[in-house]
């Protein structure tokens, strides 16, 4: 089945037992500019991925 994470308006198909930092760097991003989101709640970048997963990627906005 695999999973999916969504940056921006974006939807990838990642592979499962990975960890979102590595799925995320693969994809080009820098992970520590996100938040990751699954099931409604924030989970650390070093997550391994379930089958099935939908995870979310919030951009971080710092500055001041």
């Amino acid at each position: 089945m695999g999973a999916k994470i969504t940056i921006g308006t974006k939807e990838h198909d990642i592979a499962c037992g990975a960890t979102i930092f590595d799925a995320v760097r693969s994809l080009g991003h820098a992970p520590d500019a996100f938040i990751f989101i699954i099931n409604g709640k924030p989970v650390p970048m070093d997550t391994k991925i379930d089958d099935g997963a939908l995870i979310k990627a919030v951009k971080v906005a710092s500055g001041g």
